[in-house]
This record gives C-alpha cells, sequence and structure tokens, in this order.
C-alpha cells in the first residue's frame, strides 16, 4: 500500500477517522464493521469508500490527528531542559501523558497497529519515527557529553527505553486503564538511567 498524499483531513473525512477511533477503542478492530462507522457519522456505507478503500485504510489513519504535532510537541516540552537524564525523563513522562490523554488513539496504535505491515508504509508511522528521532538524539548527545556509557550502540539504548515506554502503555491498555498509568514510574525510570549512565570516575 503506497503512502496517502493528503496530510489534513477534510470535515467529512475527519468525522469518519473519529467515529472510527471511538468504535475501533471501544469495540475493537474486528468487531467493527464500516456500516458501524457510517452508521455513527449519519452516512451510507457506500459513501465511506469516497474517502477510503476499506476498513483497513481507515485504521491506518487514525494516527495522523494524533501525531500530526507530536513532534513540534515533544521538542518545545524539552526546550531549556538542561542535562540528559531529565531529557529522558521529561520524554518518558510527556510520552505517556500524551497517551493518557487520548487512550481510544493509543489502543488502535499500540493494539491494532504496530502489528500490521501495511502500518509501516504510510505517512503517520514516519510521524511516529519522527518523534522516535528526538529520543535518538538526546541520548547521542548524551554521549557526546559523557553522561551516557560510550559502549552501547544508541540504538540499543533507545530501543529499550522505547520498549519499556510501550511494555508500560500496552498493560496498561489491556488492563483496561484499571490503574494509573504513572505508578512504578520513578522506579521504572531509575533503572533504565542507571543502566544507561556513564560511569563516575573514583
Amino acid at each position: 500500500m503506497g503512502k496517502r498524499v493528503e496530510k489534513r483531513p477534510t470535515n467529512t473525512r475527519l468525522s469518519l477517522i473519529q467515529a472510527a477511533t471511538r468504535l475501533f477503542g471501544s469495540r475493537g478492530y474486528d468487531q467493527t464493521s464500516i456500516s458501524d462507522i457510517a452508521r455513527d457519522v449519519g452516512l451510507s456505507d457506500g459513501s465511506i469508500y469516497t474517502h477510503f478503500e476499506n476498513k483497513e485504510e481507515l485504521l491506518l489513519s487514525i494516527p495522523n490527528l494524533w501525531l500530526r504535532d507530536a513532534q513540534a510537541e515533544v521538542i518545545e516540552q524539552l526546550f531549556g531542559i538542561e542535562g540528559t537524564f531529565n531529557k529522558l525523563r521529561k520524554f518518558m513522562w510527556w510520552f505517556l501523558r500524551y497517551v493518557q490523554k487520548d487512550p481510544d488513539i493509543a489502543k488502535v496504535t499500540f493494539l491494532y497497529l504496530k502489528t500490521n505491515r501495511n502500518f509501516t508504509e504510510t505517512e503517520e508511522y514516519q510521524s511516529i519515527r519522527e518523534v522516535y528521532s528526538v529520543l535518538l538524539d538526546i541520548i547521542e548527545q548524551g554521549m557526546e557529553s559523557g553522561e551516557v556509557r560510550a559502549d552501547i550502540k544508541p540504538y540499543v539504548a533507545r530501543q529499550i527505553f522505547l520498549g519499556t515506554i510501550e511494555h508500560i502503555i500496552i498493560r496498561w491498555l489491556l488492563k483496561e486503564m484499571s490503574y494509573d498509568l504513572f505508578d512504578d514510574l520513578p522506579e521504572t525510570f531509575d533503572l533504565i538511567a542507571n543502566g544507561l549512565a556513564a560511569p563516575r570516575n573514583g
């Protein structure tokens, strides 16, 4: 599946994406039909196909709204923060808070899209990569400053950091958000930070 050119959806597309987000999030992707989405928006089944080829394309469009401004927002959140581990801590808290504010979109992204091969070919996936590139920059800058240990690959460090974040999110979503997403987060962060920190002299 090729990349879609349209970046900002029209009003009808926006309504369909929002309806699909609610229904996929509450019922599940497989349990939601095109007819359900059309009914929610007040359209006929056939009219949906003038905007999306099929249900999967609609699914793949959902992160557009969520991720469109994410990179700019995280850069803004990190402005003025000194120190690699202060930046990493802020990134982790910001990302989880970003998820917490839109749990339906997060559920679609982390439970349905992460295992969809076609997702990697979309503009939305590239938006995720752009957000994650901010994290890679922080780690590389930490290596240059001597705060992060030099005997690990930056990509491996990022993979460990993101893997932890995604595990926290997926478990929270699978548990129907029945507890605070930030439970035990300080301890979790400290464990990661201790593993990444360069050894102190003396």
